[in-house]
């Protein structure tokens, strides 16, 4: 994929809860309620597009990760899917498709899902390291350190 030719989608672009100053590039009443990567990359995969997710914060919203990297034309121009030429019917098929998404509708699966992911979480290095020592900075002592100030400092 030629990454000059490729369109960004940030799910933040969908987000009905942003207002266009936060990167709503849809109107409110056609968006989506909290896109999330995954979801937008699955949509795009089902439209026959060919995307790729990066682990890339949206400038304005540094706290979600991930956008969507969307090959909208060929090598040619022409549009991969004729139904959606550009990208903003790009963003608003794939808005009116997020509540379609089989992570929604089928709230099992997505609770399946969750789980899964915090077992994975729940299995890295334990932190059992931070209680072991009782020596260190500031571990066993209540009070504030004195200040460095000298005489002038404590009028």
């Amino acid at each position: 994929m030629n990454a000059d030719k490729r369109v960004i989608v940030y799910p933040q672009y969908l987000d009905s809860k942003r207002t266009v100053a936060e990167g709503r590039r849809i109107p409110k009443h056609l968006a989506a309620d909290e896109p999330s990567t995954h979801e937008v990359f699955d949509i795009v995969k089902a439209l026959k597009f060919e995307a790729e997710i990066e682990a890339k914060h949206y400038p304005r919203d540094w706290i979600p990760r991930g956008r969507v990297r969307v090959l909208i034309k060929g090598d040619d121009g022409k549009p991969v899917n004729p139904d959606i030429p550009d990208r903003r019917s790009l963003l608003l098929r794939i808005a009116e498709l997020v509540p379609k998404h089989p992570n929604r509708t089928n709230p099992k699966a997505r609770q399946a899902a969750a789980a899964a992911g915090a077992a994975a979480a729940g299995a890295g290095p334990s932190s059992s390291a931070a209680g072991a020592s009782g020596s260190g900075a500031g571990a066993s002592s209540s009070k504030p350190a004195p200040s460095k100030k000298g005489k002038k400092g404590k009028k």
